[in-house]
């Protein structure tokens, strides 16, 4: 359980520079293809900036989400092991 916190921890960390190298290496590209120089570099880096924060935001609620559930879980049964000692 431990390492696979750890490797999706990993996954939020490689999403932002990925996003980003993604959306630099297409508006390069498509700059060079259709000589549009600078713009397209410009609009898809900022893009590839957007969708990497959108998704380190998404991955950082959904373990928060993951992490509140395992923690009221493990408060039910502490609840439940006090009752069963009274």
């Amino acid at each position: 359980m431990k390492y696979s916190k750890m490797w999706d921890m990993s996954t939020i960390a490689l999403s932002i520079p990925s996003s980003i190298a993604v959306g630099l290496f297409m508006g390069y590209w498509l700059d060079k293809w259709l000589g549009t120089k600078p713009w397209l570099l410009i609009i898809f880096t900022l893009l590839g900036v957007a969708c990497g924060l959108m998704t380190f935001i998404r991955q950082v609620l959904k373990y928060n989400r993951e992490d509140e559930k395992s923690a009221a879980a493990e408060a039910k049964k502490a609840r439940a092991a006090r009752r069963q000692q009274s």
